[in-house]
């Protein structure tokens, strides 16, 4: 490991504050972020969504957004602070902020569980409207852990599975009347989404491409990797989204911004003289490449040195341990997307790729055709591309090239994945962006 880079702490943790980081560190270990920054223009494009569907404007093309990206550029964390600026937007009484995993497009009572599990549902209501009695028992809980539609409404449940339609007209019931909410139903994972009925997926194509569903106002945000419009349209939804993101790198000021503010909510921040504290946002922030996963990554090692160093009765944390558990981690990550794919011929092929191409030079259809053709068969070049788009190792651009969409993925890559070797590439890439002298 590198000679160590010493910041040192200007003040000591409580026994009481100490335990008070694990449940932050716990959440950031799941993969949620504990503070989010930038992605400001997907995030007013929603708002300016819902502010167009409740005057009633029907755009030419329909409510639908599409968020894609690489695997850790934060598009389940983009979905989490959607849901979270309409709650907290006062003006958005109106809005019911839903999410959902994809699987519940393909299993209609679980969707329809989902899209009564908020405050608003009238169970009293939805059971006259299906000749159950005692539903005044039936509670929020019950619907948001699954059970309580086959239970309490065995009929329901029926026509459900038969004609998945009905699911909009039980939604509406479960109003008593009222059609005045706009329900965001903002769906993770989206290209893992199937068909179900006809080579489409009937409950994703009827919440497409329409200002209202049986009275209901419904805005669908899809998430998932940069092939997601490709597996949108495979289940029926021909029809382009008004607007189509594609989630790339942080910008510097955000990334730096998100280490800060992670820092201050952990309670931490006073530990570090302020310039100090800059110092640890740039290092973190430039050898995360502005990939959301990674930078949260490399704090969560940072607030672990914390506590080492106050363990070990440290009056200082070692920054290029941090660099290093974070190298270590994100390379880890890097061989278990690789090991996903299926197709070991074109593993030395995608090497010799990553060797000959610039970090941010897209590469042509007909380059990758000849260059795993030769190996894997020109008939299998294709099935490789998509699966490499679907795994997260290439980026399928909308005008057709392909491109890494991580910095550092291409340099493990083009290292032939010697860990080491990436290690070495990164810290010397860090020795020459970062502002702390590290000889």
């Amino acid at each position: 490991m590198p000679n160590p880079i010493p910041i040192q702490l200007q003040d000591r943790l409580s026994d009481e504050e100490l335990e008070n980081l694990k449940p932050y560190l716990k959440k950031s270990e799941r993969g949620q972020p504990i503070a989010f920054e930038g992605r400001m223009d997907v995030r007013n494009f929603v708002e300016e969504k819902i502010i167009q569907v409740r005057s009633g404007y029907a755009p030419e093309d329909c409510n639908t957004v599409i968020i894609e990206g690489a695997p850790g550029a934060g598009k389940s964390s983009l979905l989490r602070q959607i849901k979270e600026d309409t709650e907290e937007n006062a003006v958005n009484q109106d809005v019911i902020p839903l999410l959902f995993e994809v699987e519940s497009l393909n299993n209609p009572v679980m969707f329809l569980q989902r899209l009564l599990s908020h405050q608003r549902t009238d169970f009293e209501a939805l059971s006259k409207s299906y000749a159950k009695a005692g539903s005044r028992k039936v509670n929020l809980k019950l619907f948001e852990f699954g059970g309580g539609i086959s239970h309490h409404f065995p009929s329901l449940a029926d026509r459900i599975r038969n004609s998945p339609e009905e699911i909009w007209n039980a939604v509406r019931e479960s109003l008593q009347g009222k059609i005045d909410p706009i329900f965001l139903l903002l769906i993770d994972e989206s290209q893992r989404i199937e068909p179900n009925k006809n080579d489409k997926n009937t409950l994703a194509t009827n919440m497409h491409g329409v200002t209202d569903i049986a009275g209901l106002k419904i805005i669908p945000v899809f998430a998932g990797l940069s092939d997601t419009g490709y597996r949108l349209k495979k289940v029926g939804i021909t029809r382009p989204a008004e607007k189509a993101f594609n989630l790339g790198l942080l910008e510097q000021d955000e990334g730096i911004h998100v280490c800060r503010s992670t820092i201050q909510t952990m309670n931490i921040s006073k530990l570090f003289k302020s310039n100090d504290l800059d110092t640890v946002c740039a290092y973190l922030d430039n050898a995360s490449d502005g990939w959301p996963r990674h930078l949260h990554h490399y704090v969560r090692h940072f607030v672990h040195e914390v506590l080492n160093s106050h363990e070990e009765g440290r009056d200082w944390v070692d920054l290029n341990y941090v660099l290093d558990l974070g190298h270590d981690n994100r390379i880890e990550y890097y061989q278990d997307r690789l090991n996903e794919t299926d197709w070991e011929l074109a593993d030395k092929v995608l090497n010799d790729v990553a060797k000959k191409s610039a970090t941010k030079e897209p590469l042509t259809f007909g380059t990758l055709h000849k260059s795993f053709g030769d190996v894997i068969g020109h008939a299998n070049v294709k099935s490789v591309l998509q699966q490499y788009v679907h795994d997260g190792i290439f980026d399928k651009n909308r005008d057709g090239t392909y491109s890494f969409p991580i910095p550092s993925l291409r340099t493990f890559l083009a290292n032939d994945r010697d860990v080491l070797a990436t290690k070495n590439a990164l810290q010397n890439r860090l020795r020459t962006q970062n502002p702390l002298d590290t000889n």
